[in-house]
């Protein structure tokens, strides 16, 4: 495959995007939905691909338009890194939290990841999200693929760093803007895909990720209680103003990395002693980072410490139940089971 795709699936995409429109505002729905069909489906094999989509100047525009639009809201951010990170080394980047709308990540972590702060790497997103037009040509330039490991495990075979957040679903629906949380999924797979590679881990904590939204028990609940019927996370947040929008509270969001958590030499088939070895070791430096940054967050949060939770089951998504694929979410879901 060419390093770039082709500039004209761009403007394919742009132009079946108006089309979809000019179609929904003629009345032809039907049409619509065949032709969004058929543009996902065509973009099937690019959120897999393991080789940059599309030209970079364009892709560094586009990561330097989204960090504009986040300072429009008032969102502003800073990254700091220590020194034992490698930029010639591939990383496994495992960040935390995943806030309710993962706001860092798609407004940031695109022009970090092109600037090389500190590494350029590829972040996980749920599949779904390929399936929009206009929104998918924006995660491919900016390096989303697909969260599954099948891509992800291409993609570390290929050397690239890749981007993963094991909370998904699961921590999303319990976002808190009151206190800080770290989940993990019961069979750590993340950790077992890095050791397959020898792939050392490096912890990134968004200090204030929580707080761009206000998060109400009584939403959450109803959000969870969807979830349980449709498989769709439709996290109510209280954005700006207290009101029930996407657009975030004007806050600082200050991005740190951690230092480097190696791994060992590749192991194909680690056992599991193994890996809880590396995940007590993370964990610990996860820890650590938190508590050289906690000043960043509000008093009374930083206050109750960082709580670290390993959940004992995984998720089971309502599909599965129903006889259909399993949804994945965010940059996490390959790390589920």
């Amino acid at each position: 495959a060419m390093q770039h795709s082709p500039p004209r699936w761009l403007a394919a995409s742009l132009a079946s995007l108006a089309l979809v429109i000019g179609l929904l505002a003629a009345g032809q729905s039907i049409l619509a939905l065949v032709l969004a069909a058929a543009l996902a489906f065509s973009r099937g094999r690019a959120c897999k691909q393991t080789t940059p989509w599309g030209p970079r100047w364009l892709a560094l525009l586009v990561a330097r338009l989204l960090t504009a639009v986040a300072g429009a809201f008032g969102v502003g951010h800073d990254v700091l890194w220590p020194g034992t990170i490698d930029p010639g080394q591939q990383y496994m980047i495992v960040w935390f939290p995943h806030g309710a709308m993962t706001v860092s990540a798609l407004f940031f972590g695109g022009l970090l990841s092109l600037r090389r702060q500190p590494v350029e790497w590829y972040t996980g997103v749920a599949s779904i999200l390929f399936n929009c037009p206009g929104l998918r040509e924006v995660l491919l330039l900016l390096n989303a693929r697909e969260i599954s490991r099948g891509v992800m495990d291409s993609l570390l075979a290929a050397g690239h760093s890749v981007g993963v957040q094991p909370g998904g679903i699961y921590e999303q629906l319990h976002s808190d803007h009151r206190r800080e949380q770290a989940f993990f999924p019961p069979n750590l797979t993340f950790i077992r895909l890095a050791m397959a590679h020898g792939t050392p881990l490096l912890p990134l904590y968004l200090f204030g990720e929580n707080q761009l939204y206000a998060t109400s028990p009584l939403l959450q609940a109803l959000a969870r209680f969807v979830y349980g019927l449709t498989g769709i996370p439709a996290l109510i947040p209280l954005g700006r103003w207290g009101l029930p929008t996407i657009v975030p509270k004007p806050r600082h969001v200050a991005i740190r990395f951690g230092r480097p958590v190696h791994v060992g030499p590749p192991q194909k088939e680690p056992s599991d002693a193994a890996v809880e070895e590396v995940y007590i070791r993370y964990t610990a430096e996860l820890n650590r980072l938190w508590n050289e940054h906690k000043a960043a967050l509000p008093p009374e949060v930083a206050a109750q410490g960082l709580n670290i939770v390993r959940r004992t089951r995984p998720v089971q998504p309502p599909q599965a139940k129903l006889g259909r694929a399993a949804a994945t979410n965010g940059c996490a879901d390959a790390a589920r089971h």
